[in-house]
Order: C-alpha cells, then sequence, then structure tokens
C-alpha cells in the first residue's frame, strides 16, 4: 500500500495546511529547500509572507497520481497574520472553521526560510523548510513509499498581490515534477488582520 501524506490533502489552503500534512507524516524527514536560483528576488525577511494575509477564495483539481485521486473542490481561506521582528503568524480559517496557526521565521544565520505549523490537537511542532524565490513560495516534504523516498511539494506562484497559482507535486528522483492538483486563488479582501506585535 502506498504511504500518502492523508492527513487531509483536501485542505489546500493557500498551500499552508498542506505543510500539516507534511509534518504529521514524516516529521524526521522533511526535505531541503532549495537554494534560491542566480537572480532571486528573496527579500530574507519574514514580511515575504504577508503575501498570504486576507481571506482568499480556492478553486482546486486534483488529478489520478499513486499518491493523489481525482476530485474538484472550493473553499474560502481566511488568513489572520501578524509579525515580530522574527516571526510572521498566520492564524488560518478554512470555511469559517479554525485549522492551524502557522509560524513562519528567517534564520540570517543559516539563510534559511521555515514554518512551525501548529494545530489544536498537535502534541509537537515540527520544522518545515520553506524555500523563497522571487514570487514563488515552495514548501518541500518526503513520504516513504515502501522503503523509497518520495519528495513532495506546494509551490504558491504569486501571480499578483490578489491571485496565486497553486501547485502539488511529487517525483521520484526531486528533479522530474508531477503534477497532483492544480489551482488558482484569489484574495476576496484585503483583510485579514496585519498586526504587529
Amino acid at each position: 500500500m502506498k504511504a500518502v501524506a492523508t492527513k487531509s490533502l483536501a485542505l489546500a489552503a493557500a498551500g499552508l495546511l498542506y505543510m500539516l500534512a507534511a509534518h504529521a507524516t514524516t516529521p524526521a524527514t522533511t526535505a531541503k529547500a532549495a537554494a534560491p536560483a542566480a537572480g532571486a528576488t528573496a527579500t530574507n525577511d519574514v514580511t515575504v509572507f504577508a503575501r498570504y494575509n486576507g481571506t482568499w477564495k480556492t478553486e482546486l483539481t486534483h488529478v489520478q497520481t499513486p499518491y493523489s485521486k481525482p476530485s474538484n473542490e472550493t473553499m474560502t481561506v481566511k488568513n489572520d497574520c501578524w509579525h515580530s521582528e522574527v516571526f510572521y503568524v498566520c492564524d488560518q480559517i478554512i470555511d469559517g472553521a479554525p485549522k492551524a496557526l502557522v509560524v513562519f521565521f528567517y534564520n540570517a544565520e543559516d539563510k534559511v526560510y521555515g514554518s512551525f505549523p501548529i494545530t489544536a490537537g498537535s502534541e509537537n511542532a515540527h520544522r518545515g523548510e520553506v524555500a523563497v524565490d522571487g514570487n514563488t513560495i515552495i514548501f518541500p516534504w518526503q513520504i516513504n513509499d515502501n522503503g523509497k523516498s518520495i519528495y513532495m511539494r506546494i509551490v504558491n506562484r504569486f501571480m499578483s498581490a490578489d491571485a496565486m497559482e497553486f501547485r502539488q507535486e511529487y517525483s521520484e528522483d526531486g528533479k522530474k515534477w508531477m503534477p497532483m492538483a492544480t489551482g488558482i486563488e484569489h484574495k476576496v479582501d484585503g483583510k485579514g488582520s496585519a498586526k504587529s506585535k
């Protein structure tokens, strides 16, 4: 039987809840994010995640793969976010139900982004790597399929301040990526809160 990140692949949620599936499935084998390409415009600042703030209408299409099944879904995702000097935090609400608190950070010493997704039922918070490359944010992880490492990733490409392209992909070698789900997310308001602690 295939090992699948099953903790609600249906909850795409601007890419953030997929991280919960990744951490819940393989906390010890999270894939290291690729470094941004030469000339990338990473900001090296946690406010890069401020683009998630607000309410988003999400439409996704899942396809048949060894790790996904065909389906279509829509949802409304509200990210109520704030930041301190080191952390950017989003309280995520999906279709009116609170789902997760996602704590983003940038480690200036190691020059890496990361996140800690937390749910009300969390016993531990597992760090996930995050790659930021200009208008693209990537959340990578791995699963174990009968002893073989399968690479997974969520790709969010911001086409504008109010529109985002979503992709979930898998790879057997970390190079050739196969689609599992694609979609578009549109911001329906600029709210959420932009509070600073």
